[in-house]
């Protein structure tokens, strides 16, 4: 096949090119970056579906046969230097169109944002500055207390009929109004105003009125409920995961094991931050560092890698960047340091 016709769909849809987005190391992405290199006109379009295909989010890849898959790579590696003119067979063409129907069904989804936003016309946006906290109420008398950095997005006007959702980057604490009538216990069948849902990293968290906290950074997303019941959807490529929180559970999925894990944890530690401290219980510097570059957007380095598997247990102030990082210091019997949005950990023997 000849893939300088690949218009961006076309790329989007190519399992080969699915592949080569998830790991440009596999061999697929090897000779993708081969194929590209020879083709430099194809690296706009390339760039284009390459966005697209990180946008629809982590997951699987559609289970394509072994056999298509090394006939897909096969035809890729001829395309570097000759066309090639031979028809694909029958069963192939099927496959391909499966896979391009679907993904044009998720590419529909990518858009949905857009969609509602068009519907329900302006939107609102609350943003949180670094290091700040932001209480807000929302029109239905949910209150919502964003981390440093983080962004809400809603609709500019909510009516007793439209979805309850939100859109969330970063890290917030959510406090949701129970409009649900008394009998109406599940969310899946819940009507859809009588839910509330907040879409983070590739998550669709939905409760019906309850108490819980949302990490969405680029490194992943964790939910942890304090009370009551969260559903929790994940949604990539062609799979669906599905699981029903209860309190005390923790869910997060990443960009590394991107498939829904669940775990029982103390729910308080993770919104002590609301209450304007960080509350520490055997939780190693690693975890600490990576809050630091998370929610305040700073870039930490560490002299010795060893001082990341330390754990710490006790309360940190979580809102004074000027008493964060000398307790930390003092806590560690280490020299911690800032310079601009550079902040570095260094032993005393270096």
């Amino acid at each position: 096949m000849d893939f300088t016709n690949y218009s961006v769909n076309d790329f989007v849809v190519d399992e080969s090119f699915q592949a080569f987005v998830a790991d440009a190391d596999s061999e697929a992405g090897r000779t993708w970056q081969a194929w590209l290199a020879a083709h430099p006109g194809r690296q706009a379009d390339a760039d284009q579906a390459r966005a697209l295909v990180q946008g629809l989010g982590p997951g699987p890849l559609y289970p394509v046969p072994a056999e298509l898959k090394h006939q897909e790579l096969l035809r890729l590696r001829q395309s570097l230097y000759a066309p090639r003119t031979q028809p694909w067979l029958s069963w192939q063409r099927r496959t391909r169109l499966l896979v391009g129907t679907s993904a044009t069904a998720i590419l529909l989804a990518v858009a949905g944002w857009w969609q509602w936003s068009a519907s329900t016309g302006p939107t609102m946006q609350y943003v949180a500055g670094a290091n700040q906290q932001r209480t807000l109420t929302l029109p239905d008398g949910s209150v919502v207390v964003l981390n440093g950095n983080a962004t809400l997005t809603t609709a500019a006007q909510w009516t007793a009929t439209t979805p309850r959702e939100v859109w969330l980057t970063g890290e917030a604490y959510f406090q949701v109004t129970h409009l649900a009538a008394p009998a109406v216990r599940d969310i899946a069948s819940a009507p859809a105003p009588a839910k509330f849902v907040v879409h983070a990293g590739g998550l669709d968290i939905a409760v019906l009125g309850t108490q819980f906290n949302v990490n969405s950074q680029p490194t992943g997303t964790k939910v942890v409920l304090n009370s009551g019941k969260v559903a929790v959807d994940r949604h990539a490529w062609f799979t669906r995961e599905n699981l029903l929180m209860q309190p005390g559970d923790l869910v997060e999925t990443s960009a590394a094991a991107p498939t829904l894990a669940k775990r029982h944890v103390q729910p308080a530690l993770y919104s002590a931050w609301t209450q304007g401290h960080l509350r520490l219980q055997q939780t190693s510097v690693r975890d600490i560092v990576q809050l630091l570059r998370d929610d305040y957007g700073w870039q930490v380095q560490v002299s010795d890698s060893a001082l990341l598997n330390q754990t710490l247990t006790g309360l940190l102030p979580a809102n004074n960047p000027d008493l964060l990082l000398p307790a930390l210091a003092k806590t560690l019997g280490v020299q911690v340091t800032r310079t601009g949005n550079v902040v570095r950990f260094q032993t005393s023997a270096q």
